[in-house]
C-alpha cells in the first residue's frame, strides 16, 4: 500500500510521486460523468475535488496509475497497448 503522500517506482523504474509541485504536472482529477452532472449551478472548487480520483502519468512509459478508493489504497495500473503494424 502507498501512503498518501508518498513516491513509488512505476514498473519502468520511474518514481513518481503524489507529492512536490503543485500543481502535479503528472497529476490527473478523475470524475465520472454520472458524479459531474450531481453538480449545479456555482459551486465550489472543494466540492468537485472531493468528488475526484486522483490519476498520476508515468512521464516515461504512460502508465496511468489511478486510486480509485483514495490514495492510501495501492492503485490500479493502466498500461498502453502495444501497437503492432499489420
Amino acid at each position: 500500500m502507498i501512503p498518501p503522500v508518498a513516491k513509488w517506482v512505476c514498473a519502468c523504474g520511474t518514481t513518481m510521486q503524489s507529492s512536490g509541485a503543485m500543481p502535479n504536472p503528472t497529476e490527473y482529477l478523475l470524475v465520472s460523468d454520472q458524479d459531474f452532472e450531481a453538480f449545479t449551478g456555482l459551486v465550489q472548487a472543494e466540492d468537485v475535488y472531493a468528488a475526484t480520483s486522483h490519476a498520476f502519468r508515468c512521464p516515461t512509459c504512460d502508465r496511468l496509475h489511478v486510486f480509485w478508493r483514495g490514495l492510501a489504497e495501492d492503485p490500479a495500473i493502466y498500461a498502453p497497448e502495444v501497437q503492432t503494424s499489420g
